[in-house]
């Protein structure tokens, strides 16, 4: 007679004990779910898939309680809707992660630095926005259960960046034609801090070509590991890495050191174990293109007469001037100093600089131009460190940095590198802490951990050590 299978420490293996306990402290499930998926789960996850597909897009953009809301910002309200009345009906469980901690303490820092300032009730729409992108990756962690939804919201992801991709060669092929074309009005942007010339400068489907630029740096990572798995065919993934790198050139961004780094960090991993000298020259090629566009972030050879200060290299015939940013980043620090614990308040302007640019218009610049001073800024050494905290988390669930065999594994370290790319690196330069594709990217990050730890727990398992009967 075959008896039930019952618990047994002593005859279980040491693996077995060990990816169950951790899994226990990992995923904590509050409810049950319950017979076969609702038409309503149904509904949710086409939403979440709609949601990955709508990252690449935030025109029109549409003034709602004092923020700038986007296309995809009105489906994940109805995600999060819908999602809320299933998990309270209890046909849907919910799924505890305990990076929800790091996400609690970032919003409390926020809520924190609003409290103390002057007019508390001035911040409250910003912290609402707050609210709103903390809660993108639970929603992301809680509908993303398995590899099959993984690769359809992958898919779907990769099919707005296709879009985005079209528009940029779209956009290149009607400057070349007609540079005043009226639709060109749409996907150019002005160029900042470069010189005007007879060259475009694109923000594609986005507000600023910085913002698309940090997009298309997560597609990029998003692209290599699907071809990787050979989740898209050769063909698809070599038109759409070319895409990619064309319209990510197009905006002439900063942020293009980070594709650079992309690149040739991906290719370290592919091949440092098989051609160590080839990987260690892509390694480094990459790491060089990054801190090359570190540099043209610092110093200008164009002496505005802006500038604070002038820069005399020494040995060298040239006399450099502190960039737009770099004056950005100077008032961002002495503000900082002025408000160190809590910050000037979230929603706040961050600096007030005015800056020649090479046109010769006159700026004033309100941003910080640098995730890590704006959220120090607003809310202080709080925020600071909470913001610290939640990259740390990133670094741990990416590392050790090796390719894995699994699906999972291969995305948990796409997704992983492409999150400390553009919040880390690409950070350095922008005010990214809002970005909505950011927050559903560590969603995804939270949901392959899991998928790749529940794939692991279930191999464990269906091993058996051998016992005498």
């Amino acid at each position: 007679m075959q008896l039930p299978c019952t618990l047994d420490v002593t005859r279980a293996s040491a693996q077995d004990v060990l990816v169950s306990s951790f899994v226990q402290q990992e995923d904590v499930i509050a409810a049950p779910e319950r017979g076969n998926p609702h038409f309503a789960v149904k509904t949710a996850q086409l939403l979440i898939l709609l949601s990955a597909f709508s990252m690449g897009f935030m025109q029109p953009p549409v003034s709602l309680l004092g923020f700038i809301a986007v296309p995809g910002d009105f489906i994940f309200l109805a995600l999060g809707a819908l999602w809320t009345g299933l998990a309270i009906s209890r046909r849907t469980p919910f799924i505890f992660d305990r990076a929800y901690y790091f996400l609690g303490a970032y919003l409390l820092a926020m809520a924190a630095s609003a409290v103390a300032r002057d007019v508390p009730l001035a911040s409250a729409p910003k912290l609402l926005t707050q609210l709103y992108l903390v809660a993108i990756p639970v929603l992301v962690c809680n509908l993303v259960r398995d590899s099959d939804m993984l690769r359809h919201v992958v898919r779907w992801w990769l099919a707005g960046t296709a879009i985005v991709v079209a528009v940029a060669v779209g956009s290149l092929t009607l400057f070349a034609i007609d540079p005043g074309h009226p639709l060109l009005g749409y996907t150019r942007f002005h160029f900042g801090t470069l010189p005007e010339g007879n060259y475009p400068r694109l923000r594609l489907t986005f507000l600023n070509a910085n913002l698309a630029c940090n997009y298309l740096t997560l597609s990029l990572m998003i692209l290599l590991a699907a071809g990787r798995q050979r989740w898209v065919s050769r063909s698809h993934f070599l038109l759409l890495l070319g895409g990619i790198l064309v319209a990510g050139a197009s905006t002439i961004s900063p942020g293009l050191g980070g594709i650079a780094l992309a690149v040739g960090l991906w290719m370290w991993l592919l091949l440092r174990s098989r051609r160590p000298g080839p990987a260690r020259l892509c390694l480094a090629g990459g790491i060089a293109g990054a801190l090359l566009f570190v540099l043209a972030m610092v110093v200008t050879p164009i002496r505005h007469p802006t500038a604070p200060f002038l820069i005399h290299v020494p040995g060298l015939d040239l006399v450099l001037a502190p960039s737009g940013r770099l004056m950005i980043w100077m008032d961002a620090a002495t503000n900082f100093f002025q408000n160190p614990v809590l910050g000037r308040g979230i929603g706040t302007d961050a600096v007030l600089v005015r800056y020649q640019d090479p046109s010769g218009n006159l700026q004033e610049l309100t941003d910080a131009h640098n995730i890590f001073l704006s959220i120090a800024v607003q809310c202080g050494a709080i925020g600071l460190f909470a913001l610290l905290a939640l990259i740390g988390h990133v670094v741990w669930r990416t590392v050790p940095l090796r390719v894995s065999n699994s699906d999972a594994g291969v995305f948990r370290l796409a997704f992983g590198l492409g999150l400390l790319n553009g919040l880390v690196y690409q950070g350095i330069g922008g005010s990214f802490e809002d970005a909505r594709h950011l927050w559903l990217v560590f969603g995804l990050l939270l949901a392959t951990t899991r998928i790749e730890r529940s794939v692991a727990g279930i191999a464990a398992s269906n091993f058996q050590t051998p016992t005498n009967s």
